[in-house]
């Protein structure tokens, strides 16, 4: 069975598989239940060189670690683009899906030039938006979105499937107990979180994830050939690598039969695009006659089909770009320190985060109190996806730092656990029409029991109130002490009202926009 693959293929679909497997089990380490860090989850951002421009262009400053990214973008010169085929999990998962949508389905296509050309203007509208200061990068990056879908919407899923699945076996009795209790621990310690995941928009999140997954039953790898930025810039590069496929015309019977397989419907007998070809050796495969080869040459002019956008469409996208650069400016929420949201600890000031936050969820999958929530439009029409922090669904554990520890772009700052402790995020504010201390006049005492903070930041005075039955009582009346908050959101979390919650988080005397 496996002798009928050219070693070539096979070594693709080997390092394919070693990729995808290795940036999942980062990514499920990140948000495993053990309490200590785990580092180098975000290190494939760091080889995405689109990033490096982005980040260089929106905030003028250059993150060593991306200059790793160099790396792939010089061995496209050589290779062509390879990074697509051989190494993107984003890529491998387009291109399983668009197999198995294909399968029986075999059928030699026209290549859609029009639609090729969309991920070159997508690519210019989001540069020419960088430089213009409004980072959307992160929405069509593969890499930001594979690892948002991934935290906010498949993760919770299989995480949920996993545990109920587990558990319930581990729990009843006999030989299936035995075997299923060792992997319901195991998976409790390095796999699952220690609670169960939920976020407000994992719905919308997992939909466009699945939408673009189903796209490829109406195109192959329809995302990596007609939206991808990344793509697009790889494609820029590679159209000057030394690597080229070669027909050999003597034996080729132009059947065009090694269109069938090729990832954007060309094939080295017609309709070439080196931009485009991803190194897959899918047509070698396919070729009846086996007149395909590859040979390393320096390029023959008139031998391959360029991408020519065109001036109008280059004049459109930079007019585009430039509206849109320009409509998060014009929007009241934008940038502004005014705000009723609160963003991680060791968040940088708001302008500095819009313009490093490449909106991947790696924040998200490293908190394992759920505190932090993908923004919708809380914080602005640019800010979708960023970070926020939504105490009615988690709280900022004191004594955990994994979130300052993964951001790939320094808009989450590296803190140590001290630091972090003392990072004020916000402050706590008791809301008098509802806390039961003082609308109600009874004791309640959950919030100044949760407060982590040694020395309490939030207290009690007695005081004589009227309470609900017309007496007059003497109440512990809670009050929260400015200096020592540190807006960790977990009294707002637990308190016992069912309506609303008695005190709530503010943005108020944020640290992040007074150190930066």
């Amino acid at each position: 069975m496996i002798s009928k693959y050219p070693k070539k293929k096979l070594a693709r679909i080997f390092f394919q598989v070693v990729f995808l497997v290795v940036f999942f089990w980062l990514l499920i380490r990140t948000g495993a239940s053990a309490t200590e860090t785990f580092k180098y989850s975000n290190y494939f951002f760091y080889f995405d060189p689109l990033l490096l421009i982005i980040n260089l262009f929106s905030t003028h400053t250059l993150i060593n670690l991306f200059l790793l990214s160099l790396i792939p973008l010089a061995l496209t010169i050589v290779f062509g683009r390879f990074f697509c085929g051989w190494v993107c999990p984003m890529g491998t998962i387009h291109h399983f899906f668009s197999w198995l949508f294909g399968r029986g389905k075999k059928r030699v296509e026209q290549v859609d030039h029009k639609l090729i050309k969309l991920k070159y203007v997508i690519l210019t509208l989001i540069l020419l938006m960088a430089l213009f200061g409004t980072n959307i990068g992160g929405w069509l990056d593969p890499f930001s979105i594979l690892t948002r879908s991934t935290s906010i919407a498949v993760s919770p899923s299989a995480n949920y499937i996993i545990e109920e699945t587990l558990k319930e076996g581990a729990e009843e009795s006999g030989i299936i107990a035995k075997g299923l209790k060792p992997a319901y621990e195991f998976s409790k310690k390095n796999i699952l979180p220690n609670k169960p995941r939920k976020y407000l928009q994992s719905v919308f999140i997992g939909f466009i994830f699945f939408l673009l997954i189903a796209a490829n039953f109406y195109k192959r790898r329809f995302f990596c050939n007609y939206l991808c930025p990344l793509g697009a810039l790889y494609g820029l590069f590679s159209r000057f690598s030394i690597l080229n496929l070669d027909v050999d015309k003597g034996s080729c019977k132009k059947c065009n039969v090694c269109s069938s397989d090729c990832t954007y419907n060309g094939s080295p007998y017609q309709d070439y695009m080196k931009s485009e070809c991803m190194v897959c050796y899918n047509c070698e495969d396919s070729c009846p006659p086996d007149s395909i080869n590859t040979k390393f040459r320096f390029h023959v002019k008139g031998s391959v089909n360029k991408i020519d956008l065109g001036r109008r469409r280059i004049t459109g996208s930079l007019i585009s770009g430039m509206f849109f650069a320009s409509l998060p400016r014009i929007a009241g929420t934008s940038k502004s320190r005014i705000h009723n949201f609160e963003r991680p600890p060791g968040s940088v000031s708001e302008s500095d985060f819009l313009d490093r936050c490449i909106r991947c969820g790696e924040c998200m999958q490293a908190c394992p109190t759920n505190f932090i929530q993908p923004a919708l439009f809380e914080t602005g029409i640019d800010g979708l996806w960023t970070p926020i922090l939504e105490p009615l669904t988690g709280y900022c554990e004191y004594e955990c730092y994994r979130c300052t520890q993964v951001c790939p772009t320094n808009a989450i700052e590296t803190l140590s656990l001290e630091d972090k402790k003392n990072f004020k995020i916000g402050i706590a504010v008791v809301v008098k029409d509802r806390c039961y201390t003082y609308a109600d006049g009874y004791n309640c005492a959950v919030c100044e029991e949760h407060c982590p903070v040694p020395d309490k930041a939030i207290r009690f005075r007695e005081v004589d109130v009227w309470n609900f039955e017309g007496k007059l009582v003497k109440v512990k009346q809670i009050y929260v002490v400015p200096d020592l908050c540190i807006g960790c959101g977990i009294c707002e979390n637990v308190c016992p009202r069912s309506d609303a919650p008695g005190i709530v988080n503010t943005a108020e005397e944020e640290q992040r926009e007074f150190e930066y």
